[in-house]
């Protein structure tokens, strides 16, 4: 398995690497550890500041080779481009499972807990990405929520990466039901219950019904899980999800998994 570990060497950067040493624990993986930087715009650098990045990033990958597990490795990519094409290329010419993430990093605003890089990485990147918050508790997921409203139909390859994770089938899985109004076909939400059902048969899992009454309604629901996941594809929700984590009342930590097929 190949796991790209997004940096910028923030503070929450260093905890999602953290994060991932300890979720990844006992499976086979080999991380990347990715930086990209737009290329300066002035001949005054003279690639002063792409060496000074490199550094920077050798030295990070050192500091988590020392704590790296039996089956781990590591390496680094250092790509002078925006963060998007840069990752969008990599991927495509690489097999990638999964890409980790924090939820912003020094240049973002701090009354927002989602960073403007972050939010373009899981809305336009097609691989399973895990945001780590700066706040966020690292420890293997017990308890994950998966909001959906059955506005888009489930499908099991979604989450083809997480069930080869050796956490997976310990899980408790809160499949939680959040209501839309613009959507009226009881024999399509029937069916996609029906598949849920059958895809999640091998985990402890239930439904759960909730009233989003606020904005924060999905968030509010999702206060004692250890992880949030949802597919990037059913729009309403992710879109709720994204705006409750930049209203400023709203501390959140619980790390989210955005599957994209």
């Amino acid at each position: 398995m190949q796991v790209l570990l997004l940096t910028d060497f923030s503070n929450n950067a260093k905890i999602m690497q953290d994060y991932a040493l300890n979720f990844f624990g006992n499976e086979e993986v080999h991380f990347v550890l990715f930086h990209a930087m737009k290329p300066c715009k002035t001949s005054a650098c003279n690639g002063v500041c792409a060496t000074h990045r490199e550094k920077n990033l050798n030295q990070n990958a050192e500091n988590i080779r020392c704590k790296l597990k039996p089956k781990h490795t590591i390496s680094t990519v250092f790509i002078k481009n925006n963060l998007v094409d840069a990752v969008r290329n990599y991927i495509e010419k690489n097999k990638v499972d999964m890409i980790l993430m924090g939820g912003k990093g020094k240049t973002s605003d701090n009354n927002k807990q989602f960073g403007k890089n972050t939010y373009d990485i899981v809305t336009k990147i097609k691989c399973p990405i895990l945001v780590v918050f700066e706040n966020s508790v690292i420890k293997i997921p017990g308890r994950i929520v998966f909001p959906l409203d059955y506005s888009t139909s489930f499908q099991y390859k979604y989450f083809k990466t997480i069930r080869k994770l050796n956490f997976w089938k310990k899980i408790n899985l809160s499949i939680l039901e959040v209501p839309n109004r613009m959507l009226n076909n009881l024999l399509f939400q029937k069916t996609n219950k029906h598949k849920i059902s059958k895809a999640f048969k091998e985990i402890d899992f239930q439904f759960k019904s909730i009233e989003t009454k606020d904005n924060n309604g999905i968030c509010e629901g999702c206060l004692d899980a250890d992880m949030i996941m949802f597919m990037a594809k059913n729009l309403s929700i992710s879109n709720q999800i994204f705006h409750q984590l930049n209203n400023k009342n709203i501390n959140h930590q619980t790390p989210l998994l955005v599957l994209h097929a």
